[in-house]
Formats: C-alpha cells, sequence, structure tokens
C-alpha cells in the first residue's frame, strides 16, 4: 500500500510540474489563476496533504 501512495504522489507531483510549466510558457494567456499556481506550487515542494488522497485512492481499491 505504501508503495501505492508514493507513486500516486510522484504522479500528482509530475502532473503539477507539467501544469506549471505549460502555465510559464503562456504567460498572461495561461488561464490557471494564483491560487491553482499556489496549490500546484505546495504539491511539488511536498507541503500538500496527500493523507486524503490515500483514503481516497484505498476506497477506490476495495
Amino acid at each position: 500500500m505504501k508503495r501505492q501512495v508514493q507513486t500516486l504522489r510522484t504522479n500528482r507531483v509530475k502532473k503539477a510540474q507539467l501544469k506549471l510549466s505549460k502555465h510559464k510558457e503562456l504567460g498572461v494567456r495561461s488561464k490557471i489563476d494564483i491560487h491553482e499556481v499556489a496549490s500546484l506550487m505546495d504539491t511539488i515542494s511536498g507541503r500538500a496533504n496527500i493523507k486524503n488522497e490515500a483514503i481516497l485512492f484505498s476506497l477506490h481499491m476495495n
């Protein structure tokens, strides 16, 4: 289970990095607001809470 949670976190971080890189490329034309950017940055830096996602993932597996 722990490995699956780590994989879930890794995938989430990669998606966040991709969104932020697209946001950087688009500049002012980006449709992402500042709150979402802050949330993505928290995800990448590891400050985001993954407990809720682990619970949802385990419920999905059952």
